[in-house]
């Protein structure tokens, strides 16, 4: 067949595909078709005549250029000098011939196989490709236009990225070549002659004197200039886009080449000249260029050329400019909601971000500068009504707040006040506000993110943020913070609706109203203030103590210490019903009580009211009665506190304080949490109080203790635990297949709607009572009493020892019975026996309701409205069945790990370990996801804490118990989460709900593969203990029983769709691999599951889509396996060979390559290139960043990347995209 035929073929195919009348039979038959051409001998020659046919029409010259493109990727290593000489003329040829009225797409594709074409060969083959540019460049205007100059600035553009920005592999494969290259062609005239000595007796390929930086931006001002003018010209309306290019191109090279180059040719001049126009999209595309270059990573040894550039930056008319461009644009953003000076302003913000931040760094960079504008513009745009525009600056006040050096500490201090004023009001909590809100913060907030945790992830940083700037002004000015902050605080009580006689009303109570919102705000400055008024007093501590600066600090702190005392007092003047606010002020008090030294007279009476506050409940408003037992656990928690740090005060009056507490554990008799919260506090008087002797304290505590000790003894509680059923029996929860079948659980579809009858609301409180009346929250409240902030080796941690040391072996038996029971009851064999519809309903029962900051599309505060609103519903009740199973489990859990705290009596206990891993992870695999998350957590401390002469012996069984469970567990649920994925297909009905499971399962990964690298990692501290001792690292790698499951779940966690988790395990491997390189066991079991197992994984996700950002770290990984062990074992290059069209020749090459590779880069690049072709899908293609198109960022902009770190979720994120079972590369499929 000749070559004429061939193309006919090629341009039927191509109608084909494209014809919506062709049937799919033959249209996929001529898609094979011209998939099949690719491969054919002459598939170039057809591409550069179909491509350079302009009679053709575009989709068909498009086609012509993939088979070339297809040709350079992937068969370029297969051509003979000649045959790469004539792919090299072909892509000359057309680059030569563009024209004007190709697409743009048409002119893209030649320059991206220009650029595939020099990353091959450029520096050693082809040595003109610069004098190639230059001509193209050069052409004249009448001729060409602008499209040489578009193209040639794409080439570079491109260079620029893939060479030096991003993890090219073909670049990689050649990247002294290319950088030396790269450089020489872009650097000015004057530092390529300084070149030319060091250079060597390396070939030219440079063409002409100007070198590429210098013609950009000569050429770029040229056309601002023109654009300044304001040219008539019929090509006017394309001054400006090729003017966004040619920033566009220089953007990447401002990120790499030598600041010494950018110094010589003034380019921060050239950058600042868009501000002589008018144009807002090129001021933005400028100032996006100059943040690519400020913003690049301080380096001493260019500290000259770097601080000339930001002062460059720096200068009053500068400034000026940046100011008045973001004035002129505030009325346009705020009113007409103009979305290109919307963009302005936010990355003038961040220029300003990155200025500030050098200011912050070296403070003499402002000498000789109008630094008083510098500072007013600065608090200008934090002032900005949208929160966006203003993050960056704020984030930049918090660095340059802590700056000390004279030459900006007073401009710094000028803006004080403001930064106070403007910090505090936007505190309140926006995203509670609703979004027809006329604050125009609200607006913006609403217009610059779609859901709800996106704001919640990007008011959390801002707020973090101006905590930040509170704090650190109290630190510094701390009286003048604390009688502002205070003073406004006694206001708000005294004229807020915060008090019956003022307005409030328990029936309407609503904790996202204004007011609450506004006190709620209030209480975070404050509470900033006083830690930062802690800071402080830590910072004069130090002082000398006959110095000037010691005697004025010890009248600051008497002055802020009469001012907090005053405050106090004076809170009880104004009486406060509201329960929300009432708890904010228990807190504000509590804190200033404990953090400064006051005469007992006055603790004891602050005390006293804290105690005598009272807030009336009332049970017909549900609201509000929620509202009320969340003060009074504030006020029990606050109280308990300050026991612990005036023990010998309120020892003094321990009668009267145990009158009171009486009295209350009385009036919430009802609330166990609170009745033992009271009860604790009285036993941390008792326990803390060090002016009582040890004996004393020991013999008041056990007495305490005692009815506490005797509930575990009674043997009746002990056989309500020895079974299963005996547990379900005890709980209440035998009853419940008939009670579900009698109430027809199983026919009624909306359990939140169907309200419950008299005799299921008993049955209900039946289950909760029993739950409450286990000895579970009394125990772990004493037991938190006993060792809460304790130091250890104390006299009262010896107390706590000696009191708890009998009565453990008497608890843990049971309590393991508790955990291994309340665990089971997930486990579906045990209620295997009951009919099908029931089962139904006791899995739809074990079903969680819970809010999820990264998916939830509602606030935590509707959240809980709308389960509090459901109580007494088929849910409610279903609620109380989880959550009494769920309370036994969690208390449980705190309970042992409460118990850590005494290590030798909990660690040294005999035959321990074994009951102990059996109890915890037997059935934990049936527990939900985010469930286990609370188990991986107590599985952590129990490790940490275990002392070092314990660890052998404890940590093993535990250890196995915990990956084995893990493993199953989450492999499981992430193949049920792909398979349920595939099969909705994007079914929007159920993608709320496979969001909800997804979100949560990748906590939990994250989780137990946080714990391993808490394992292996060396450089984690894992207790002070361990000082001079084996590692926990140790024994892990070297116990065969734990490394064998360990192993395992880190390979299968290789796979999973978690980008944190996998490159999380990517990099523990990298510590793991090199422990196995000797020859005694396990080293070389190891060493062979490694270079099977792992590399397969490793191999399996380079070959998906999903991991296409993982290729860095997956390639590192095969080259450290490859690099460690090929010389101690075949089995990597037999795996390796063993995939399609992959000779053992060809592997044997590579892979001595990858060991002598010189540097990181090179081996990866080596290792993506030996499997590009794998399936004859390009793995690293998948991992290219797509490009910016003029000038704008693809997605999310540049501000919400930096400051909202919400987590992405997506049902279909992962999906395999036309690829087969990927065992299929291993023979396996």
């Amino acid at each position: 067949m000749d070559n004429n035929e061939t193309l006919s073929q090629i341009t039927q195919a191509l109608s084909a595909t494209l014809d919506p009348r062709i049937s799919n039979e033959i249209r996929q038959n001529a898609l094979q078709y011209l998939e099949h051409i690719k491969t054919d001998y002459n598939a170039p020659q057809y591409g550069f005549s179909l491509a350079d046919d302009f009679s053709q029409p575009t989709a068909v010259r498009y086609y012509g250029l993939q088979l070339l493109e297809y040709a350079v990727k992937y068969r370029w290593g297969k051509y003979d000098t000649k045959q790469a000489d004539q792919l090299r003329y072909w892509i000359k040829c057309l680059a030569g011939s563009i024209r004007v009225q190709d697409e743009l797409y048409i002119r893209n594709k030649i320059a991206q196989l220009w650029v595939e074409v020099a990353k091959r060969c450029w520096g050693d083959e082809w040595m003109d490709m610069d004098t190639s540019l230059v001509t193209l460049w050069e052409k004249a205007f009448e001729e060409k236009g602008f499209v040489n100059k578009v193209f040639v600035l794409y080439v570079l553009e491109t260079l620029s990225e893939d060479i030096c920005n991003r993890e090219d592999t073909s670049a990689g494969l050649r990247l002294e070549v290319l950088g030396a290259a790269l450089n020489e062609i872009m650097i000015p005239n004057d530092l390529y002659e300084e070149h030319l000595s060091t250079r060597g007796t390396s070939a030219e390929v440079r063409a002409g004197k100007e070198g590429w930086l210098v013609r950009m931006t000569s050429y770029f001002a040229t056309l601002v200039k023109e654009i300044h003018i304001g040219s008539h010209d019929a090509n006017f309306q394309d001054l400006n886009l090729v003017a966004i290019k040619s920033l566009n191109a220089l953007k990447p090279t401002f990120a790499w080449i030598s600041l010494k180059a950018l110094q010589e040719i003034r380019c921060i001049d050239c950058l600042f000249v868009p501000f002589l126009t008018s144009d807002r999209s090129l001021q933005s595309a400028a100032v996006e260029a100059m943040y690519s270059l400020l913003s690049r990573p301080y380096s001493a040894h260019f500290h000259d050329n770097w601080l000339a550039l930001v002062h460059e930056a720096l200068l009053p008319e500068r400034v000026e400019m940046i100011s008045n461009a973001f004035r002129d644009t505030s009325s346009s953003v705020l009113d007409d909601r103009d979305e290109v000076a919307y963009t302005l302003q936010k990355k003038m913000s961040e220029h300003l971000s990155v200025l500030a931040d050098a200011v912050a760094l070296h403070p003499k960079l402002t000498q000789d500068l109008d630094t008083p504008a510098f500072f007013t513009l600065l608090a200008g745009v934090l002032s900005s009504k949208s929160l966006i525009v203003s993050i960056p600056v704020l984030h930049s006040w918090t660095k340059l707040l802590a700056v000390q050096d004279t030459a900006v500490i007073d401009f710094i201090s000028q803006a004080l006040a403001t930064l106070l004023e403007i910090c505090s009001a936007r505190l309140l909590n926006y995203e509670a506000l609703p979004e027809d809100s006329d604050d125009p913060m609200v607006q913006f907030l609403y217009d610059d993110f779609d859901t709800m945790p996106e704001r919640h992830a990007f008011l959390g940083n801002y707020r973090r943020y101006c905590i930040t700037v509170i704090e650190t002004i109290s630190r510094q000015r701390p009286l003048e913070a604390l009688e502002h902050v205070l003073e406004r605080t006694k206001q708000m009580l005294a004229e807020g609706p915060y008090s019956t006689a003022r307005g409030y009303d328990g029936a309407r109570h609503v904790k996202t109203s204004l007011p609450h919102l506004e006190f709620e705000a209030q209480y975070s400055v404050v509470s900033s203030v006083l830690k930062g008024l802690v800071r402080w007093e830590t910072d004069v501590s130090t002082l000398p103590e006959d110095s000037t600066l010691q005697s004025r600090a010890e009248q600051d702190r008497a002055r802020a210490s009469q001012l907090l005392q005053q405050w106090c007092s004076s809170v009880f003047d104004n009486p406060i019903d509201d329960p929300e606010v009432a708890g904010h002020v228990v807190v504000l008090i509590s804190t200033m009580l404990r953090n400064n030294d006051y005469a007992t007279d006055f603790v004891l009476y602050m005390i006293e009211k804290l105690l005598g506050m009272r807030i009336p409940d009332d049970a017909a408003l549900e609201i509000y009665t929620e509202a009320v037992k969340g003060f009074e656990t504030q006020r029990v928690m606050e109280l308990q506190r300050l026991g612990a740090v005036y023990a010998n005060d309120l020892l003094l009056v321990y009668p009267s304080i145990e009158g009171q507490i009486n009295g209350l554990t009385e009036a919430h008799a009802s609330d166990p949490r609170i009745v033992w919260a009271y009860k604790s506090l009285l036993f941390i008087i008792q326990h803390r109080a060090t002016t009582v002797s040890a004996d004393v304290r020991q013999e008041r505590l056990q007495a305490t203790m005692q009815p506490v000790v005797a509930a575990w003894q009674d043997p009746a509680l002990q056989a309500s635990f020895a079974s299963f059923e005996s547990f379900c029996k005890t709980m209440g929860l035998d009853q419940l297949p008939d009670f579900y079948q009698q109430h027809r659980f199983a026919v009624v579809q909306d359990w939140g709607a169907q309200h419950l009858d008299e005799a299921g609301q008993a049955t209900q409180a039946d289950i909760k009572n029993r739950g409450d009346l286990l000895p579970l929250r009394s125990t772990k409240a004493l037991l938190a009493a006993s060792t809460e902030k304790m130091p250890e080796g104390s006299e009262e941690h010896e107390i706590a020892c000696a009191i708890w040391a009998p009565t453990l072996p008497v608890i843990l038996p049971t309590l393991l019975q508790m955990i291994r029971n309340a665990q089971a009851y997930n486990n579906p064999s045990k209620w295997s026996h009951l009919p099908d519809e029931l089962q139904y309903v006791v899995r739809r029962t074990l079903q969680d309701r819970f809010w999820q900051s990264g998916i939830s599309n509602e606030t935590k505060d509707e959240f809980y409205a709308r389960v509090s609103g459901s109580k007494t519903s088929y849910e409610g009740f279903a609620s109380t069945v989880r959550g009494t199973l769920r309370n036994v489990r969690e208390q449980a859990y705190h309970i042992l790990y409460l118990m850590t705290k005494f290590e030798e009596q909990f660690y040294g206990l005999p035959e321990f370990a074994d009951p102990l891993a059996h109890a915890l992870f037997d059935d934990a695999e049936y527990l939900s996801a985010n469930h286990l998350n609370a188990l991986v957590n107590l599985s952590t401390g129990l490790v940490q804490r275990c002392p070092p002469h314990h660890r052998a012996r404890f940590l093993p069984p535990l250890l196995t118990s915990f990956f084995t469970t893990l493993d199953t567990k989450i492999t499981t649920e992430w193949q049920s989460i792909i398979q349920v994925t595939v099969q909705n297909g994007g079914d929007e009905e159920n993608l709320s709900e496979e969001m909800r499971q997804e979100s949560v399962l990748r906590q939990l990964t994250f989780a137990a593969v946080s714990f391993v690298a808490f394992l292996v990692d060396r450089s984690q501290s894992h207790s002070s203990r361990s000082a001079g001792k084996p590692n926990i690292s140790d024994l892990v790698l070297s116990d065969s029983t734990i490394l064998e499951p360990l192993l395992l779940f880190c390979t299968h966690a290789l796979r999973v769709r978690d980008t944190r988790s996998s490159s999380t395990i990517c990099r523990l491997f990298t510590l793991i691999i090199p422990n196995f390189t000797a020859d005694t066991p396990p080293a070389p079991q190891v060493r062979d599951f490694i270079s099977t197992e792992v590399l397969k994984a490793c191999i399996s996700s380079t070959n998906e889509p999903y991991f296409a950002e993982m290729q860095r770290d997956l390639a590192s990984l095969i080259a450290l396996i490859v690099s460690l062990y090929t010389p101690l074992t075949s089995t990597p290059s037999e795996i390796l060979a063993s995939l399609p069209e992959m000779s053992a020749e060809r592997v044997a090459k590579d892979v001595k390559k990858i060991c002598g590779a010189a540097n990181a880069r090179a081996q990866r690049a080596l290792v993506l290139e030996l499997l590009k072709g794998v399936r004859g899908v390009s793995i690293y293609e998948a991992g290219r960043i797509e490009r910016e198109v003029g000038g704008q960022r693809k997605g999310r902009n540049g501000v919400q990347a930096r400051f909202m770190e919400a987590e992405q979720h997506g049902a279909a994120e992962g999906r395999e995209v036309g690829l087969e079972d990927v065992g299929g590369l291993f023979g396996e499929a």
